[in-house]
């Protein structure tokens, strides 16, 4: 027989499922940054399993409470979800449903000191708490150095309590540490308390974990310093919501305009509303759709009535009496050409100046590390053109032996999740540096889930996305008060039965297939096809010596569009369909498929 497909460009290239290829066929842990495992915690949530679900994320991300509340959601835009209602499943709010409904505290257990060798870890941020623990767990004796009252870095001194209740951050960030035997010197500055010099003799390895807590300057469209931006009534984002935070006097008018629109500056924004201003505006230089922040947090802050104005740059904050702020000068912009970070950069409109009537300018443009205690003379550190330490990105040490930095610090300001993606990192390299040897990953296993029947038996396609639940409007006028009050454990259930559950893969036995086509015709979305040999590219390793066949079909699996319904399994007379489930477990590299039941799919 002829081949029906001959005429038919190529398209197909089979490849080998291999332990590299399950794990990049799971993009929501592929997109985070710790590589959570995502699909199994949100299948525990579904059949209600919140306590399992919370350990399996304090597993991964340390802090599973405080990223269900302020995770920058990485692992979203890529779920699989998408491509069904164009939602995603609500990963970071699931993850702060299984904080809230456990059951039990989940007092640590204090790994034993195994080792002879100290770490000293400066800052007691995201990826400070992530390198203790890990270091802890392999043994070691750690001694953290934290400049404030308590551990969690910007988590406490950055994130408002109405979006992080301190109770949380307590728990994951002091109690947890004082729970593996992670020793804390609270209140203690580096350079000012004890010397880094110092810490180096005393230790055998020191991570800098110190984040970024000097905020950039308010330059107008010449990168210059504006004129009046010393004025009593400016006041940095960064400092502004750490004077919030713990308690001090900050002061906060009427009328406010924040700069900038990154997540600093909604926090700004929304802490403004709440401490009484009658009217706060948002400028950012750029296109609304160039913003940093999210959708959800600018819809948020809208919701609550903020002003939200694009394409304009401060060019001098105005005063009546020269001593505080009566206003702010801006000029309008309109896009050029991308700029080095990729975005098209704001181009000044002459004569396009206006003026907006404000007691308060909050600038939110970032911060930057302070290095002026790292004492690099002395100790003969290469640093770039900012003083920060070079390091080796293989090995994150600086090019002092013993002397590792990395989070916030070396890579700029960025979000949770990320820095503590790098303090993992980190210190399976410090332990590699003082003599240990990461453990051998266990070998990947394909599981097979019988009587897999989850089409038959859940409406899981159907439900939609539901938005965390939060009070209303007139409620929200509290510094203190949580905004979300997040899902209830029956909404959380619901929600976590969306995922698609991409851990589990279709397939197809060739010995006992008989090419009848029954699972094509049945797939919902067309994932199956049957397609002839010629549409596979020639040299395909999968298809060595039938280069010259004049016929024969291939059974081809779109991972893209499968949704995992099993339709196909129940579908075909010979049972050559079957799902299975990947399981591997790989301590060191963080990769984790967890080796749990996911009753919710039979």
């Amino acid at each position: 027989m002829i081949d029906p497909d001959s005429e038919l460009e190529p398209r197909y290239r089979s490849i080998a499922t291999t332990p590299d290829w399950y794990q990049t066929n799971i993009p929501c842990q592929v997109g985070c940054p710790a590589h959570t495992d995502v699909s199994t915690y949100i299948g525990l949530i579904s059949q209600a399993r919140f306590d399992e679900a919370y350990l399996l994320n304090r597993k991964a991300n340390v802090v599973p409470g405080v990223l269900g509340r302020t995770c920058a959601r990485p692992c979203e835009p890529v779920c699989r979800r998408n491509k069904i209602d164009g939602k995603p499943i609500a990963i970071c709010w699931l993850k702060r449903a299984a904080a809230d409904h456990r059951e039990y505290r989940h007092h640590a257990q204090r790994p034993p000191v195994t080792k002879d060798k100290k770490v000293a870890i400066i800052g007691a941020g995201s990826a400070g708490l992530a390198c203790a623990r890990d270091l802890r767990e392999m043994g070691y004796p750690v001694t953290m150095y934290e400049q404030y009252p308590t551990g969690g870095g910007v988590m406490v001194n950055g994130i408002p309590v109405w979006r992080l209740p301190r109770e949380v951050t307590r728990e994951e960030c002091d109690e947890y540490m004082e729970d593996i035997g992670v020793e804390v010197q609270y209140n203690t500055r580096v350079g000012r308390d004890v010397k880094l010099s110092q810490l180096l003799k005393d230790y055998d390895a020191v991570f800098i974990a110190a984040g970024c807590y000097i905020p950039n300057a308010m330059t107008g469209p010449d990168n210059k310093v504006i004129p009046g931006a010393n004025l009593k009534g400016v006041e940095d984002g960064i400092r502004l919501l750490e004077k919030t935070n713990y308690g001090e006097p900050a002061f906060i008018g009427k009328k406010v305009a924040v700069l900038g629109a990154g997540f600093t500056a909604m926090d700004c924004c929304r802490t403004a509303i709440r401490f009484g201003a009658e009217k706060v505006y948002v400028m950012y230089r750029r296109s609304q759709e160039e913003q940093p922040s999210d959708e959800y947090e600018v819809d948020e802050a809208k919701l609550e009535h903020v002003e939200f104005q694009y394409l304009v740059t401060q060019k001098e904050v105005l005063t009546n009496d020269g001593t505080h702020v009566s206003g702010i000068r801006f000029i309008r912009n309109k896009l050029g050409d991308p700029d080095a970070s990729g975005r098209r950069r704001p181009i000044a409109i002459e004569g396009s100046e206006f003026d907006v009537d404000v007691d308060t300018v909050i600038p939110a443009f970032g911060q930057y590390s302070d290095t002026t205690w790292l004492e690099a003379e002395e100790l003969g550190l290469e640093v770039n053109k900012w003083g920060v330490p070079l390091i080796g990105y293989d090995d994150w040490m600086t090019s002092h032996p013993g002397l590792f930095a990395g989070g916030d610090y070396t890579q700029g300001a960025r979000n949770l999740i990320s820095a503590i993606g790098d303090g993992r990192d980190i210190a399976a390299a410090i332990n590699r540096y003082l003599g240990g040897v990461d453990k051998p990953a266990e070998s990947a296993e394909e599981v097979e889930l019988p009587d897999y029947r989850r089409g038959m038996v859940d409406n899981y396609e159907s439900i939609p996305f539901e938005l965390i639940p939060s009070l209303p409007l007139h409620d929200r006028y509290s510094n203190t008060r949580e905004t979300e009050s997040g899902f209830t454990p029956e909404q959380a259930v619901i929600q976590a039965r969306r995922c698609l559950q991409c851990q589990l893969n279709i397939m197809i036995d060739p010995s006992i297939c008989i090419l009848c086509s029954g699972c094509v015709d049945i797939c919902p979305y067309d994932c199956i096809s049957m397609e002839g040999l010629s549409r596979v590219v020639k040299g395909d390793p999968m298809h060595k010596g039938t280069e010259n066949w004049r016929g024969g079909a291939d059974m081809i699996i779109d991972e893209e569009k499968c949704i995992r319904c099993g339709l196909c399994i129940v579908r075909c007379p010979t049972d050559a369909i079957s799902m299975v489930q990947f399981e591997v477990s790989s301590p060191n590299d963080r990769w984790s498929v967890s080796k749990i039941p996911m009753l919710n799919v039979r």
